[in-house]
């Protein structure tokens, strides 16, 4: 599964983040809890993405928003990955996110810290390399949620910008930055179940009513739509087709940064002209291989090779 010749992938991280992730068997909130095993990886949606789709053998640049007092283990990091880093620094460090793993329930609690203050001359110069990198790269992931700073409309903002140089576009984000990213028709969206209720005001508890939605957002403009159901999947449509695809059951370690693999995976099969079962199932591979690992680091190709055949995928309905 070689990628040597294609255009690369540009991931865009506006809130990046150090993944604290820290093991503790029967974890109790309100009770003394002793650590297992811990490990700080470089993070934030976008950075999983860009980790996960150079795991996979796919040229990958990253870029947004850098803390200046941090930035040196983000930069190591991706020097060692092989990932082009085209961050723009901003005052400030970039936050530390809690990820609490109980191996004995499955659970996992985060505990999630605003991230770094941008400001309109920091959106600028991220504008520019967004705008530069445009013209020579085939696809853009906009993955997470915004810093303090940032307005809902930015996705709004940049989408378009890449729209008209032919590049395409997926959104993977919440709230008020997914439902004002849509309206900039981003190529393909990939909310989770929650997500998904929060942007349609539905409850959405039967999987017909989960396609339903689906639909209208296909009717509304958008090519492709991934929701993930954690455990149970995803279902993943375009005008033509609706699929229903199961991941091969393992034993999770870490189910953080899951949904960033199924981007990765799913957008890597697009560069390679997959149909949209194969992108599935890429993605779907990628995410269990992600799940296995401690932390948010991602899964080998041997690996995601390996659970390829193990995807279960049927039309939905």
């Amino acid at each position: 599964m070689s990628d040597s010749g294609q255009q690369k992938i540009v991931t865009i991280t506006l809130n990046p983040a150090l993944d604290h992730t820290v093991h503790i068997p029967q974890f109790q909130a309100g009770a003394l809890n002793r650590v297992e095993q811990q490990r700080i990886d470089p993070g934030g949606k976008g950075i999983n993405v860009a980790k996960v789709a150079r795991a996979l053998g796919c040229p990958v640049t990253a870029t947004g928003f850098l803390g200046q007092d941090n930035s040196k283990v983000f930069r190591e990091y991706f020097q060692q990955q092989g990932i082009h880093d085209c961050f723009v620094e901003v005052a400030g460090a970039a936050r530390m996110n809690i990820k609490i793993v109980d191996g004995l329930s499955g659970q996992v609690t985060e505990i999630n810290f605003p991230g770094l203050a941008s400001n309109e001359g920091d959106l600028a110069r991220l504008t520019e390399v967004i705008r530069q990198l445009a013209g020579e790269r085939q696809w853009f992931v906009f993955s997470g949620s915004l810093p303090p700073g940032v307005p809902d409309t930015v996705y709004h903002r940049f989408i378009p910008l890449l729209k008209q140089q032919g590049v395409k576009v997926m959104l993977d984000s919440s709230g008020p930055a997914l439902r004002e990213g849509i309206k900039a028709m981003p190529d393909v969206i990939k909310p989770n179940l929650d997500e998904l209720r929060q942007l349609t005001g539905k409850s959405l508890i039967q999987e017909a009513e989960i396609q339903n939605a689906v639909d209208d957002l296909l009717a509304g403009g958008i090519r492709q739509v991934i929701v993930t159901l954690g455990s149970q999947g995803a279902i993943v449509a375009d005008k033509s087709q609706m699929l229903r695809v199961w991941p091969p059951a393992v034993v999770a370690k870490s189910t953080v940064g899951a949904g960033d693999a199924l981007v990765a995976g799913f957008v890597v099969g697009q560069t390679r002209g997959l149909s949209l079962a194969d992108c599935a199932r890429l993605g779907t591979a990628a995410a269990t291989a992600s799940v296995v690992q401690p932390g948010t680091q991602a899964g080998s190709l041997q690996e995601v090779d390996r659970l390829l055949a193990a995807v279960q995928i049927s039309d939905a309905g």
